[in-house]
């Protein structure tokens, strides 16, 4: 790709916003490796008009999107979700695509990947300026992985912590009742052995009826196959709402009314990491 190409992707990255880098760099920084990518298939491609920089998805078929999604399909799959505005469960209802992301591995799953290379034509059939697709993409994928980069973040913060005070520990997933589950931090990350369950999520108090009742049910489930098992919750407080912190701990404990209490509930990374290693 030429040096002038290669400047208009600097360019769009430059204007780019990124309102959570301080909390985040891990993320961005991948925001802007992808794009990067994204940016060079696409510059690259046929479909690209050069004079005004307009991506001709009017003009592009069914094998010219597989073609662009095959040149780099760990960045591409992505790409396309998030410029047509789809949702995993809407590709599987509409198109009957499951697990589309999936195909960044298994571009190979030829009838699953023209499945996918049928529902963008479908939904994009307009030109759009390159600019405007990377844009949309960063900031939709930025909106997709928040959440997973900072539950990532606090796995690996308990986890670590844990190690450095001489525990086995580690994320694993576990087969009960025909069911596949994964723990986020199991002590020991053995299936055959495990003592200790611990789920862990960041969140604000407006999510905390939907977790309240994951944690609660997750218990459940690892009851029916470890009976005696300890639970610990683990869910991050947003710095501003700290203020918040014992209703938050008695709308998680009310889930276990009536049945088997979770063994520990930490809200801050200061609880973690003073009360778990007393544990």
């Amino acid at each position: 790709m030429d040096q002038a190409l290669e400047e208009v992707i600097n360019e769009i990255l430059r204007k780019i916003p990124r309102p959570n880098y301080s909390e985040l760099p891990a993320l961005y920084e991948d925001l802007d490796r992808m794009t990067r990518r994204i940016g060079r298939v696409l510059i690259e491609s046929g479909i690209l008009e050069r004079d005004s920089l307009m991506l001709r998805f009017d003009k592009a078929g069914k094998d010219e999107i597989i073609e662009l999604i095959t040149r780099d399909p760990d960045v591409m799959i992505p790409f396309f979700v998030m410029i047509c505005g789809f949702s995993v469960r809407e590709l599987e209802r509409l198109y009957g695509i499951r697990n589309v992301y999936s195909l960044r591995s298994n571009v190979r799953d030829r009838d699953k990947l023209a499945r996918f290379a049928e529902a963008v034509k479908d939904n994009l059939n307009h030109p759009i300026h390159v600019e405007a697709a990377l844009y949309k993409f960063y900031k939709n994928w930025e909106e997709h992985q928040k959440r997973h980069y900072r539950a990532r973040e606090a796995e690996e913060f308990v986890v670590n912590t844990l190690r450095r005070h001489g525990y086995e520990a580690g994320k694993i997933k576990i087969t009960c009742k025909g069911t596949e589950r994964e723990i986020d931090c199991a002590i020991p990350p053995d299936p055959r052995r495990v003592r200790v369950a611990i789920q862990i999520r960041r969140g604000v108090f407006r999510d905390l009826v939907k977790r309240a009742k994951e944690y609660s049910s997750e218990f459940d489930e690892l009851l029916e196959c470890y009976p005696n098992i300890k639970f610990v919750v683990i869910y991050f407080v947003s710095p501003h709402e700290k203020s918040r912190i014992n209703e938050i701990r008695a709308r998680i404990e009310s889930e276990r009314k009536g049945k088997k209490p979770y063994d520990l509930v930490i809200l801050t990374p200061d609880e973690a990491t003073n009360i778990l290693i007393r544990n």
